[in-house]
């Protein structure tokens, strides 16, 4: 397999799949060379200190030339055996066919990965005829799946195969760790980017929520970052509740899987998930899910049994559904164990089930 990706070794949830990827490839016994446009040259490593870091690999980074990971992409089909091409970003594809035209011994069957937001818009003529030359496009959600048909109504539905993410298979080896910060006795919290481009993920609507909850003591902790953060500082103080919220900025994994348990609830009414694998991680943890009902968030969250779905945008909801968890122990108690069960023991966003749509997918025996 050769695959063609945007980035593996930094955080994010396209990065999270990618270096799943590459271990169920691992984990199958199939020669991947990857190579990774953004990626440092120096591979592997990358990642944050305390994150996931991909296995050894044969991996290749560009730092970010676009000519040499073309060149690079061009001479490895040209003289490789590939039966497979990985089409990591659909802005790839374009490239990935005509090098593929380049194959000396075969040509690889195509596939592209079909993560949300890349796809969910600016499908036109050009794209359609690429999208009709692909052997399978693998869509983490239903949603994806959707647009694209909406904007391909001639592509053969049957190539366009639902493959969710998964929990990666390294955080059952991190061990929770407390930072050198105080907890305060009960809070919420949200993990994400902070960049104007990401208002969509709701952290201001959970903001305007936070009066309106009847705990006037919970705070609201917001882990990640970005350049938005004075924006949010700002808009906390006018809503009245910047005394009632700390933005910790980024944080190793380690100190994530002892924030997790101890929250309240995880919330994230994000209007733009393509997956959501930020949700699966907070239900590795036992932490009770509050998000949007909208986009990819609807494959992951089962309203009122994995967590608690709410309208986008909508605070009075988002507050109510803090309220009840607070209320209600026996909910907290159900939602976190059917959360749970959803990313352990066989549950079907596990990386072993992960491996299994990979085998069927790619026909690996």
């Amino acid at each position: 397999m050769l695959a063609l990706l945007p980035e593996v070794c930094s955080d994010g949830g396209i990065q999270r799949f990618n270096r799943t990827l590459l271990a169920a490839c691992e984990e199958l016994g199939v020669v991947c060379d990857a190579l990774s446009l953004n990626d440092a040259g120096a591979l592997p490593g990358g990642a944050s200190e305390g994150s996931e870091r991909p296995r050894p690999q044969r991996l290749t980074g560009f730092d970010g030339s676009r000519v040499r990971f073309s060149l690079a992409a061009a001479a490895r089909l040209a003289g490789g055996r590939y039966d497979w091409l990985v089409v990591g970003h659909i802005h790839f594809l374009a490239l990935a066919l005509a090098a593929r035209a380049l194959c000396v011994h075969r040509r690889p069957q195509v596939v592209l990965v079909a993560h949300g937001i890349e796809v969910w818009s600016m499908i036109g003529w050009v794209r359609r005829r690429a999208l009709a030359r692909v052997a399978k496009i693998l869509c983490v959600s239903t949603y994806t799946r959707r647009r694209i048909l909406e904007q391909a109504p001639g592509l053969d539905t049957g190539r366009l195969k639902i493959f969710p993410n998964a929990i990666a298979e390294h955080w059952s080896r991190v061990t929770p760790a407390a930072g050198n910060r105080t907890l305060p006795n009960r809070f919420v919290l949200s993990v994400t980017r902070l960049e104007k481009g990401d208002r969509d993920k709701g952290i201001v609507t959970v903001l305007e929520a936070l009066p309106m909850v009847q705990d006037d003591a919970l705070q609201y902790l917001v882990v990640g970052r970005g350049g938005d953060i004075e924006f949010l500082k700002l808009a906390a103080r006018r809503f009245g509740v910047a005394d009632r919220v700390q933005f910790w900025g980024a944080v190793t994994d380690a100190e994530l899987a002892d924030l997790y348990p101890r929250c309240l609830a995880f919330v994230l009414p994000s209007g733009k998930e393509g997956f959501g694998i930020v949700f699966l991680e907070a239900m590795y943890f036992g932490a009770p899910v509050i998000a949007a009902a909208a986009k990819g968030a609807l494959d992951v969250i089962e309203d009122g049994r994995t967590g608690l779905l709410v309208p986008f945008g909508d605070a009075i909801g988002v507050a109510r559904a803090i309220d009840r968890l607070a209320a209600d122990a026996p909910l907290r108690a159900s939602v976190r164990a059917n959360g749970r069960a959803c990313v352990v023991d066989g549950g079907k966003f596990t990386f072993a089930r992960f491996v299994e749509r990979c085998r069927g997918v790619f026909d690996f025996t």
